[in-house]
């Protein structure tokens, strides 16, 4: 549909030409990763390309954020959270974004005001092995005590 050679398609999507070759003659299946790059380079519709089924395009985007979406390779989740954003004023949006600047510098920061519990340290196999038996040993005696009691 594109005239393209075999070179020219494999070149697009960086694979080789001999692939390309090897698709079309059905002695390989393309991997998912192909699927997506032939999808993003040419806009294919990947049912299409998958089943057959459906138009052998997929639609030119509607919008400037399909078209991002389309190019960055969006998942929903994130054009949500950018179509949300966008629709804020844009004085919520520069009050979210202070606000996210401020959790930034503050996980950044070594100043942990008065109060803030301890992150607890990653322990070796070791020291966990060690904790772990420290605590067995501390319910073993305390139930000797509540034993003896």
């Amino acid at each position: 549909m594109l005239d393209l050679t075999q070179q020219e398609f494999a070149s697009r999507i960086g694979i080789k030409r001999n692939t390309i070759a090897n698709y079309e003659a059905g002695r390989n299946e393309p991997i998912d990763s192909v699927i997506s790059l032939i999808c993003r380079e040419f806009n294919v519709n990947e049912k299409w390309l998958r089943t057959g089924e459906g138009e052998m395009f997929a639609p030119a985007p509607s919008s400037a954020l399909d078209a991002l979406a389309q190019e960055r390779g969006l998942t929903h989740r994130e054009y949500i959270v950018l179509e949300k954003f966008l629709l804020l004023r844009p004085e919520v949006r520069a009050d979210l974004i202070d606000c996210l600047m401020d959790i930034a510098a503050a996980i950044n920061s070594d100043d942990i005001p008065a109060g803030t519990p301890a992150m607890p340290k990653e322990m070796t196999a070791e020291e966990l092995h060690a904790e772990l038996d420290r605590q067995l040993k501390a319910q073993e005696t305390a139930k000797e005590k509540s034993g003896a009691s």
